[in-house]
């Protein structure tokens, strides 16, 4: 089983979308993505062999989806440390993901918010790795 950098899994799950699944490699190390039932735009017969290959090998396992990442708990966490009311006001309501972002906008606070976002995926990432017994490590900071 390859060893993978916390880095490269938190980079993936910036990168889920709804209608795609993304799969790691354990013997390489490698992300893979498939799209799902629920995408219509992507010709499925381009990627059956990939999708053979996921389902009939014990190499793959699936990564976090957004369902799973659940982003409205990470606003809402980083609004609970920032202790900012306009940021629990743009969560509540419609269009919660929308007026968020334009509060962290508004506030000049948008940077420190996709930190914070960053960090989070890199705990989750680091969950996942653990749940799934996947070694792993950090890059090096330069």
């Amino acid at each position: 089983m390859k060893e993978v950098y916390i880095e490269d899994i938190a980079d993936a799950l910036e990168e889920t979308f709804d209608t795609w699944e993304q799969f790691l490699n354990k013997e390489t190390g490698e992300i893979v993505s498939l799209p799902n039932s629920d995408n219509d735009c992507v010709d499925f017969e381009e990627y059956e062999e990939l999708a053979d290959e996921i389902e009939f090998s014990d190499n793959y396992v699936r990564l976090p989806n957004q369902y799973d990442i659940n982003e409205y708990k990470i606003m809402e966490a980083f609004a609970e440390e920032r202790e900012d009311g306009r940021l629990f006001r743009a969560l509540n309501g419609r269009k919660p993901f929308r007026h968020f972002k334009d509060a962290i906008n508004n506030i000049g606070i948008a940077e420190e918010y996709y930190k914070f976002r960053y960090l989070a995926f890199c705990d989750i990432a680091t969950e996942w790795c653990e749940d799934n017994k996947i070694p792993y490590k950090h890059k090096q900071k330069s």
